[in-house]
């Protein structure tokens, strides 16, 4: 049993950093893939625009950024959040300092992907993805899905 364990841990290593990018050409490159060719742009834009806007503390537009309905998790209590309105009335809430700084402090090149949704933060913080805007997601607008803090 021993024996096997480091085979084991070395295959955990290697399955687990496979999600990871690791540069900023890697990481397009898995956008690129998971998301459909070319949008890489699209996914690092909008995370420089998060960013820029809770480093401001411009409420309106973060409030922009979200899929509504959306159901927000805060020190483990659930917040319907019904529109921008409802959220800029929760957003110090549910952008407190801990939130804030994961946001602030996160690298594109480091995110996690997958292809229902990019991931912000070491626990899934925060998740935002693609929306199909017409049928076959030629256009398609980016969105926050999920808060979870």
């Amino acid at each position: 049993m021993l024996r096997k364990l480091p085979l084991v841990l070395l295959l955990s290593l290697c399955s687990a950093t496979t999600a990871f990018a690791g540069s900023n050409q890697e990481m397009d490159s898995r956008l690129d893939t998971l998301m459909g060719a070319n949008t890489h742009q699209q996914y690092h834009d909008f995370l420089t625009k998060l960013q820029k806007s809770v480093e401001k503390k411009d409420k309106e537009t973060v409030a922009s950024m979200v899929d509504y309905p959306l159901t927000v998790t805060v020190a483990h209590k659930e917040i319907d959040i019904a529109d921008s309105r409802d959220f800029v009335k929760h957003y110090d809430k549910i952008f407190n300092n801990s939130l804030v700084k994961i946001i602030l402090g996160q690298k594109y090149e480091d995110l996690f992907a997958k292809d229902t949704g990019i991931m912000v933060g070491p626990h899934g913080e925060l998740w935002y993805s693609g929306i199909c805007t017409v049928n076959d997601c030629s256009k398609f607008d980016i969105k926050i899905m999920q808060i979870n803090n």
